[in-house]
C-alpha cells in the first residue's frame, strides 16, 4: 500500500509573523530549523505577495524571509484564474482602492491550484486566523467554502509531529 504524499503548506503572512512573535528563534532554534527544512523540501510555500506584505514591516521576519526566497512563488495563469473566481465570490475581501499588498486571497488560490493539479498530496493553508461567523470573509471561511484544509501554525507543528525533548 502506497503511503500518502507529504502535505504542502501554503502559509500566510499572519502565520509567519506569529512564528516570529510566539516562537523567537533564540529560544526555539530547533523549531526554526524544522521550518527551514520544510522550505528546502518545497513543502512550505507562499505567494510572492506574502513577501511584499512582510517587506512593509522591514523587520527581522522580512530579513529572514528574504534569505528563504525559494518559498515565495509567482502566481501562474491557473492561479490567477482561480484568484479571479475567489475575488468574484468574495468581492468585499480586498479593498481595490488601496495599493497595499494583500496576500490572503492569493494564499487560498495557490493552495487551491496546487490541490487541483495534484490530487495526491493535500495542500493546507496555514494562517493565524480563526473561523469567523456566518458570512465572514476570513481565510478559514474561504478555505471552508472551497474544501481546503486550514490550520494555525501550532497545528502544523502537531501534524508534522515535531516534538522536542525537554532539557
Amino acid at each position: 500500500m502506497a503511503s500518502e504524499p507529504p502535505a504542502i503548506y501554503c502559509i500566510d503572512t499572519s502565520a509567519l509573523i506569529d512564528l516570529r512573535r510566539r516562537y523567537p528563534r533564540k529560544v526555539f532554534g530547533a523549531l526554526w530549523t524544522k521550518v527551514e527544512e520544510l522550505i528546502a523540501a518545497g513543502r512550505l510555500i507562499a505567494p510572492r505577495e506574502v513577501l511584499r506584505e512582510l517587506e512593509r514591516g522591514d523587520d527581522e521576519m522580512y530579513q529572514w524571509a528574504k534569505k528563504h526566497r525559494a518559498m515565495f512563488v509567482d502566481l501562474d495563469h491557473d492561479q490567477q484564474t482561480l484568484l479571479k473566481g475567489i475575488l468574484a465570490a468574495f468581492p468585499s475581501w480586498v479593498d481595490t482602492a488601496t495599493d497595499r499588498p494583500v496576500a490572503d486571497p492569493m494564499v487560498v488560490a495557490l493552495a487551491r491550484s496546487r490541490t487541483l493539479a495534484d490530487a495526491g498530496a493535500s495542500r493546507i493553508v496555514v494562517s493565524h486566523e480563526i473561523l469567523g461567523g456566518k458570512g465572514a470573509t476570513k481565510i478559514p471561511n474561504v478555505c471552508q467554502q472551497y474544501g481546503i484544509e486550514h490550520m494555525q501554525l501550532v497545528e502544523l507543528f502537531e501534524k508534522e509531529d515535531w516534538s522536542f525533548p525537554r532539557a
